[in-house]
């Protein structure tokens, strides 16, 4: 072939379309390719892992006050308040070295009692009936539990009675709900302190030692009924 033969078509090509150029593009495109595979995959995985590690978002629970029960019911923060008095005047008591020191804690409790009652009513107490009955002419009497050692309630007979008028009539509004109770109900009620001769509550007690330890106030009851549970 002469120098002045025109050379075969495929060398006129651009440089771009020539096989030794097209190979090493083609090679680097197919790298390129499969690093952005790889880094995408990579992506995917972490981003499954950080979601599957991050803890599922917690619903704020609206916080549900509950009312604590006792086995006496629910005490109001007056009632509360009594119980504390005589349970402190307690403590005092038993530690007492000589009967005058006895004497005048005892005193004194009851007339933190009275100051506390005011015109010695109470509302809406609760406790737990110890005793339910009749007396000889058909009036109920009763002794409610209010804390361990702790109790109010009426004579039980006409004779300790007489004055005090403490014993529940059939006539009265709330008799027939002592008719259906029995020891252990837990009941709310209302009623008076009546005031005593030598301290300022009345006691149903025979002795101020019983008085001391294991107080019995007489009352005269407006209200008893059943507390629903």
């Amino acid at each position: 072939m002469s120098e002045n033969e025109i050379k075969p078509q495929e060398s006129k090509r651009p440089w771009y379309k020539k096989k030794r150029f097209l190979i090493p593009i083609g090679f680097l495109f197919l790298i390129s390719a499969l690093t952005s595979t790889a880094e995408e995959s990579e992506t995917n995985k972490s981003n499954s892992s950080s979601s599957e590690s991050s803890p599922a978002p917690i619903e704020s629970v609206e916080e549900v006050e509950t009312e604590e029960y006792s086995e006496y019911g629910i005490y109001s923060d007056e009632q509360k308040e009594f119980i504390e008095i005589i349970e402190q005047a307690t403590s005092v008591i038993r530690d007492a070295e000589t009967e005058l020191q006895e004497s005048v804690a005892l005193r004194k409790r009851d007339d933190d009692l009275c100051a506390l009652l005011g015109d010695r009513t109470a509302i809406n107490w609760t406790g737990k009936i110890t005793e339910v009955g009749a007396n000889g002419e058909g009036k109920a009497h009763v002794e409610i539990e209010l804390a361990d050692n702790i109790r109010v309630k009426t004579w039980n007979n006409a004779l300790s009675d007489i004055g005090d008028n403490t014993l529940i009539s059939p006539s009265s509004s709330f008799f027939d709900n002592l008719v259906a109770m029995s020891e252990d109900t837990i009941v709310t009620w209302s009623g008076k302190f009546l005031s005593g001769n030598n301290y300022c509550l009345k006691k149903a007690n025979l002795t101020n030692v019983f008085y001391a330890r294991d107080p019995q106030f007489i009352v005269k009851f407006s209200n008893i009924k059943a507390t629903k549970g």
